[in-house]
């Protein structure tokens, strides 16, 4: 081979590592201002600021309240197992995963109609600390629908959040 020739293998083997060390580093770039690294959480205050649970979902209305001796009914019936605990435990760690639609046109393509759940979560004040209703699970029951009251924003939360709230009802008091 020819010095001629090997420059020019060199400058080509050195043009195509500038070219992959650009392409490389020119990816990293800092997150923007607008760019989120992790949406918060559903609930942002831990379990023991909460003094109060309550699920509606069609006719059904559970109530849960923090007493000394754990979580009761507003009758004073105590609640079986963990799971309102496990609820709370949950809503503090399950993020929106996406916006799924900023404006729906028809919610109830999601799940929210009459029917749909409504969890609501107060502080010992009474102050609302969450109020989120919650749809269907979607196509592929690796989510579920949900939005803030007062919002049209639908999110896609972890099925996470349906299992809990089966569990919820299934330790409800007896009336």
């Amino acid at each position: 081979m020819t010095t001629r020739g090997t420059l020019l293998l060199v400058a080509v083997l050195v043009g195509l590592a500038g070219y992959l060390w650009m392409a490389e580093v020119g990816q990293q770039t800092p997150l923007r201002a607008s760019e989120s690294v992790e949406a918060a959480p559903l609930l942002a205050v831990p379990p023991a600021g909460v003094a109060r649970v309550e699920l509606e979902a069609g006719a059904q209305r559970l109530v849960a309240v923090r007493r000394e001796g754990g979580w009761s009914d507003p009758e004073g019936r105590p609640w079986g197992g963990e799971a309102v605990a496990d609820l709370l435990e949950s809503l503090g760690s399950l993020r929106p995963l996406m916006t799924v639609d900023p404006d729906p046109a028809e919610p109830a393509d999601y799940g929210f109609g009459p029917d749909a759940a409504r969890i609501r979560v107060l502080a010992p004040g009474g102050q609302s600390l969450l109020a989120l209703d919650v749809g269907e699970r979607n196509p592929a029951w690796t989510g579920l629908y949900a939005r803030r009251v007062g919002s049209r924003e639908v999110m896609l939360v972890g099925a996470l959040l349906r299992w809990e709230l089966e569990k919820l009802r299934a330790n409800a008091p007896e009336r």
